[in-house]
């Protein structure tokens, strides 16, 4: 009979409910070790102590029961716009100084780091040489243990275009180059499309809100993804260009430097999910530190306080908003790591902390169409969830306090007494993985 763990009189934050389960219990089965391929790692009961009678009677003596009492559960994180080759500063030129095979160890390490701080799946929004697509099957078939990963490939530009001298990109032409890319990226796996629809920060020569493709190659690649049953994300800075991608039915609007409120109303009634990525416009010294050129930085500073106020428009719409960074998710930034703060951002931006947490969790899950097997704490479900000291859904400052991490009911690492464990880790014991962008090659 596989071992259980009860975790018994927590904060419960499902990512369902508007609301905490108080003095809650959840119930999970496995946990040390599996096969691979098995199937009976999973979330067996969530819900309140009062509702679940057969504790503590159906406690076997190869069971664990742990008092969580003061500490909140919630999904694990979601961050569902990252670069995990990103480097810094961003070179005015366009040559991968790692190489491949280098590259590929980096982009791998920094999953291991994600899962670590408690992300437990990261939407890869753009990366080089198939290497995404590598490290999620990897992961899926179990040859290591890191967070999940969901690709897009290459990010799919205009010629010249946005991030046009970063390796991430690919370069094309007209309805049917983007057509052909958009195919040749499903035909490897790609679990939706991403394209650069307006300038951005990368290059000196674009302003923020140009945009940069036409509306055929836009809905070429729309057509495409949504044959496939994929949706489509674009990087986009400027308020018309933003309205025409909805318009145009595009799923996913990245980043939204400038935006109004009619617009905002217009993804709201589209269905449409939004990813801010307000770290990118709020982390000065984060530039400053990582040498990034001073129009890079200018940029950015400049439109930090209407990308917020963007931002604030779609809270007021109800448009549903999902994490995402565009840094790497456990870039160490003011105190914490960047997914963090990107829910701190996201309140100060007028979410309330339950919202934010749903941000990280359910909300991403429904973005990446993972909501079936993770993405809140259901029974059935795989088991992927976080322990934090305190009550984030109160003070979201609290997800700081991060004691336990879980990845399909396998314990990554655990302070919390009673289950203090540091089992699954592809690293040697003592190395460093708490993240950051400094590496060396």
């Amino acid at each position: 009979m596989a071992r259980k763990t009860y975790l018994i009189h927590a904060r419960i934050i499902d990512g369902v409910q508007d609301t905490a389960i108080e003095d809650g219990i959840m119930i999970f089965q496995g946990g040390m070790t599996r096969q691979k391929g098995g199937k009976e790692d999973k979330i067996l009961f969530v819900g309140k102590m009062e509702e679940f009678p057969g504790f503590p009677e159906e406690v076997m003596a190869n069971d664990t029961v742990v008092d969580l009492t003061g500490y909140t559960l919630t999904p694990g994180l979601y961050n569902v716009h990252a670069h995990l080759g990103l480097t810094m500063p961003y070179k005015p030129y366009r040559f991968d100084e790692m190489g491949v095979a280098y590259r590929s160890l980096v982009m791998l390490r920094r999953a291991c780091e994600a899962l670590n701080c408690g992300i437990t799946t990261v939407r890869s929004a753009g990366g080089p040489d198939n290497i995404d697509y590598a490290i999620r099957d990897a992961v899926d078939n179990e040859m290591m243990f890191a967070a999940r990963v969901i690709p897009c490939g290459a990010l799919n530009i205009a010629v010249g275009g946005h991030a046009w001298n970063n390796y991430i990109s690919t370069m094309y032409n007209g309805a049917d180059q983007f057509r052909a890319a958009a195919r040749a990226e499903l035909a490897k796996g790609a679990q939706f499309i991403k394209i650069g629809l307006t300038g951005g920060a990368a290059s000196a020569h674009e302003g923020m809100a140009d945009k940069q493709m036409t509306d055929e190659e836009i809905a070429a690649v729309v057509e495409v993804a949504h044959g496939a049953g994929k949706r489509v994300a674009a990087h986009l800075g400027g308020d018309k260009p933003i309205q025409e991608f909805v318009k145009l039915g595009g799923d996913s609007v990245e980043h939204a430097y400038h935006m109004e409120e009619e617009t905002a109303y217009l993804m709201k009634e589209r269905g449409t999910f939004l990813v801010p990525t307000l770290s990118v416009t709020n982390c000065h010294n984060y530039l400053v530190g990582h040498g990034s050129p001073e129009f890079q930085v200018r940029k950015l500073d400049e439109t930090g306080e209407a990308h917020s106020q963007s931002i604030g428009n779609a809270i007021k719409a109800g448009v549903t908003i999902c994490t995402g960074t565009d840094l790497l998710p456990s870039d160490p930034i003011d105190g914490t790591n960047a997914t963090v703060r990107e829910m701190e951002l996201l309140v100060k931006a007028g979410l309330t902390p339950m919202q934010a947490i749903k941000a990280a969790t359910s909300n991403s899950a429904k973005l990446t169409d993972t909501i079936g097997f993770t993405g809140t704490l259901e029974a059935e479900k795989e088991g992927d969830f976080i322990a934090v000291k305190g009550k984030p859904d109160q003070d979201i400052h609290d997800m700081r306090n991060l004691e336990l991490v879980a990845k399909g009911c396998r314990l990554v690492w655990s302070t919390v007494p009673g289950l203090k464990i540091r089992r699954y880790n592809i690293t040697v014991p003592g190395m460093n993985v708490a993240g950051g962008t400094y590496m060396k090659w």
